[in-house]
């Protein structure tokens, strides 16, 4: 071997042997820096502990392994959120960039199998938050792609029923994120160019009464399908009654996917917004039962435009559709019995601006079509202006043919009342208000009859349904192509609901056609 090869090996060695040692150096450093941060840089409320860190200097890379954090209250040291993390793995930092170009470039970042659980109630106060901590940012955070994998979320609240939210399998992927002094103060505090969620079980408590699970969703930038919803009364009807001090709808709504299309959300002048393209409602099945005998609930009950208006941010949805639902409302009205009940079925909606951030005059429509009673075809149009501070709107409705018995299993437990004959079609249109209504209705109908019931609900009251007869005459007319037309008004009673708003107005041109007598509400 001669001189100058030897020469050339023993400079390559010694370079490679430097390289190595300086490699193991930095790691070393590395290491001992990111200790101390977490160390010294977390705020003192935050208890931090993991198994091993190991830093790749060749590749920018960083894992911790078994990485958990718990999180307590600075004032009387109560802990309220724990997470647990069994790899945190960040790859490929760029020296380059953090050295010549003052930022911070990172290409991915994975958390795998997390568990978060966090005592809603157990927090005191706001202040304990991470982005307090991290106001300050030194300097300018990039990341290509962050992903968790396979997320456990458990959030409690106080009480007996203490699981607010559960969700299992929850993976996140966001990418072409950025995070800097400007983003960290702001209500989300980054920005990112692409998102995708998904699920396998989430679990929601809304409220006192009634919780809500979605068997899987999937998320993908503007895009969401939930599938296999379900928002149930987690009483029976008799048990929901006993607990409850004042009137309040016992339901179960089930819907087989529920998917929104080019949607938003984010923050306008510090006011919350949410918007999307079209939202469809495929398959939806509500059954709702109300009990008549519990005290009634006296507060106002707001007509749709004032719910709209009211919201406490911004929602813009441009379309709405329900494909195929079914509607079964229940009511009981005597204490001997447990009531009766109205159907739809095969219904189909199309809603328009369903939103509160329109201009006058562009208004809410809503084109529904539907089976009452099984086989009763209804179409109805309805319109208001969200922005117009009287609430007036136009609800017109068209009726087929609907034989009388049908609604036997409504009227005779709640009304002690059995109906005969048939009406061939109805027309009506109510125009009104917060405060009034005006109706216009025509109704063909044919071998008509009301017989009137004892108490017991099931034998006829002769005596009544005599008088009956002789003020409701079986034929809407001697010649069956014309109608009988009637006009009435009425007064709201703003303590029912909307729907009792516009079967009050019906029913009394209803009965002013029949009889023809004025009524008052």
């Amino acid at each position: 071997m001669s001189k100058r090869f030897r020469k050339i090996v023993f400079i390559i060695l010694a370079i490679g042997t430097i390289f190595i040692i300086g490699a193991i150096s930095i790691n070393s450093i590395l290491k001992n820096k990111l200790e101390k941060f977490i160390k010294e840089r977390l705020p003192e409320n935050m208890t931090r502990s993991y198994n091993d860190i190991a830093v790749g200097s060749f590749g920018g890379s960083l894992v911790v392994t078994n990485a958990s954090l718990i999180i307590k209250n600075s004032e009387d040291s109560v802990k309220h959120t724990f997470i647990n993390v069994e790899k945190l793995e960040i790859s490929d930092i760029s020296y380059w960039d953090y050295l010549f170009n003052d930022e911070i470039h990172v290409e991915a970042i994975s958390l795998e199998n997390p568990k978060i659980v966090y005592y809603k109630d157990r927090q005191k106060s706001s202040k304990d938050t991470v982005r307090k901590a991290v106001a300050r940012i030194y300097k300018p955070i990039f990341v290509d792609r962050v992903q968790v994998k396979n997320t456990r979320l458990v959030i409690y609240e106080k009480g007996k029923d203490s699981t607010k939210v559960y969700a299992t399998g929850l993976t996140v992927e966001v990418g072409g994120i950025k995070v800097d002094n400007g983003t960290v103060l702001r209500k989300i505090p980054f920005e990112y160019k692409d998102f995708e969620a998904k699920s396998d079980t989430v679990f929601v408590k809304v409220g006192p009464y009634e919780n809500l699970s979605v068997e899987d969703f999937s998320i993908r930038n503007n895009n969401a399908v939930f599938k296999n919803l379900k928002l149930k009364t987690k009483y029976s009807k008799r048990e929901l009654s006993r607990i409850i001090t004042k009137e309040r709808d016992h339901f179960n709504l089930t819907l087989k996917s529920l998917s929104i299309a080019d949607f938003d959300f984010g923050f306008n002048n510090n006011r919350f917004f949410a918007k999307s393209k079209k939202v469809s409602l495929n398959a939806p099945s509500l059954e709702v039962y109300r009990d008549k005998l519990v005290t009634d609930d006296l507060k106002i009950k707001p007509l749709y435009s004032i719910m709209l208006r009211d919201l406490p941010f911004e929602l813009t949805i441009d379309s709405l559709k329900i494909t195929d639902a079914k509607i079964r409302y229940e009511e009981r009205q005597k204490q001997e019995n447990m009531g009766g009940s109205i159907d739809f079925k095969n219904l189909n909606a199309a809603i328009s601006n369903v939103s509160n951030t329109y201009k006058s005059p562009q208004k809410t429509n809503l084109k529904i079509t539907a089976d009452f009673m099984e086989n009763t075809p209804i179409a109805v149009d309805w319109s208001f202006d969200v922005q117009n501070r009287m609430d007036q709107f136009v609800f017109q409705a068209q009726l087929g043919s609907l034989v009388a018995d049908n609604m036997n299993n409504f009227t005779e437990p709640n009304l002690k009342i059995r109906l005969k004959g048939k009406t061939n079609s109805t027309f009506f249109t109510i125009d009104g208000n917060s405060e009034t209504s005006k109706i216009d209705l025509k109704i063909k109908y044919s071998d008509f009859s009301v017989i009137l019931l004892q108490e017991d609900g099931k034998r006829k009251n002769k005596f009544l349904s005599t008088v009956a007869s002789i003020f409701i005459p079986k034929n809407s007319n001697k010649k069956n192509d014309n109608y009988k037309e009637a006009q009435a008004e009425t007064t709201r009673n703003k303590t029912k609901s909307v729907f009792n708003f516009l079967w009050i107005s019906l029913k009394n041109a209803l009965i002013k056609a029949m009889l023809g007598i004025t009524t008052k509400n």
